[in-house]
């Protein structure tokens, strides 16, 4: 299966300086071999806006499983996911972003409330974080054009191109991507 966004693409909405990969040395502990080879070859933004890199990410320093993820377990008695395997990305807003290094799905912890499917696979995150920087002209004043800005229309595509891509992800109530959409609609209102 070819993946469904590639450096270029990111790039066209991302600096080149901002898109974070590893090298091979780092990226052996990651067990899932197309999420090794998208942190490789691709990469994830490094911006403070809608996803910021995790600092240990930025460093190579891969830290998988262990305590911290023990903590969260016993937070969580009732979460049905086995976090040995998770790899902290970064975060969106103040939601931790979670890869599983043996399946590659990623997930996402909120500040207040327990893990959830953020993404299938690390591929589908970028796309959506993709998606998000070109709308961006339609919800952010800064980044907007002459035409002027359609927050509500922006939430609209955005919507519908994350669940043509990646349905599952959006099927929780209380995605990240669903505030991060709330965001988009409402920022113009304030």
């Amino acid at each position: 299966m070819s993946p469904l966004i590639d450096r270029t693409m990111m790039e066209s909405v991302f600096p080149a300086d901002e898109l974070v990969t590893l090298d091979d040395r780092a990226l052996a502990a990651i067990a899932h071999e197309p999420t090794r080879t998208f942190l490789r070859e691709v990469g994830l933004p490094d911006q403070v806006g809608w996803f910021e890199a995790d600092q240990l990410l930025l460093d190579g320093d891969l830290r998988i499983g262990g305590d911290a993820w023990q903590a969260v377990t016993q937070r969580h008695p009732s979460c049905p996911f086995d976090m040995s395997a998770w790899l902290t990305l970064g975060g969106i807003a103040l939601d931790d972003v979670i890869v599983d290094t043996t399946t590659g799905v990623v997930y996402s912890i909120p500040e207040n409330g327990p893990p959830h499917l953020l993404n299938t696979n690390v591929d589908r995150l970028a796309y959506f974080l993709h998606a998000l920087e070109e709308e961006r002209p339609e919800y952010d004043v800064e980044a907007g054009t002459d035409e002027g800005a359609d927050p509500q229309g922006a939430e609209r595509r955005l919507l519908h191109r994350m669940r043509q891509v990646d349905a599952l992800a959006m099927e929780h109530p209380e995605s990240t991507w669903f505030l991060v959409l709330r965001y988009v609609r409402n920022l113009l209102q304030d």
